[in-house]
């Protein structure tokens, strides 16, 4: 077993956590699902003029995965009557 000294001015108002580092980089990524944003590819051939709708689609994708992560979403639904039921709430 290893032993480790920690200077008592690193342990001030006992804010110090030791964790193993799979687990903070576990917490890490968990902490970062809404700062996800979705933007093409730039080898990703566009026509002229079409720039905006691509750029409004990234925006859109980014904002629909994010309320998706955070659970704002419903569904799939087995039945015509289930949506309709989701859809009258």
């Amino acid at each position: 077993m290893n032993t480790l000294t920690i200077p008592k001015n690193l342990i001030q108002n006992d804010d110090l956590i030791v964790l193993p580092r799979k687990m903070y980089e576990s917490l890490l990524r968990g902490q970062n699902n809404n700062q996800i944003t979705i933007k093409r590819d730039a080898s990703f051939k566009i026509k002229k003029g079409q720039e905006r709708f691509y750029d409004e689609l990234d925006k859109d994708l980014t904002e629909a995965i994010r309320e998706h992560r955070a659970g704002k979403s419903t569904g799939p639904f087995k039945t015509v009557a289930t949506l309709r039921k989701s859809l009258e709430k």
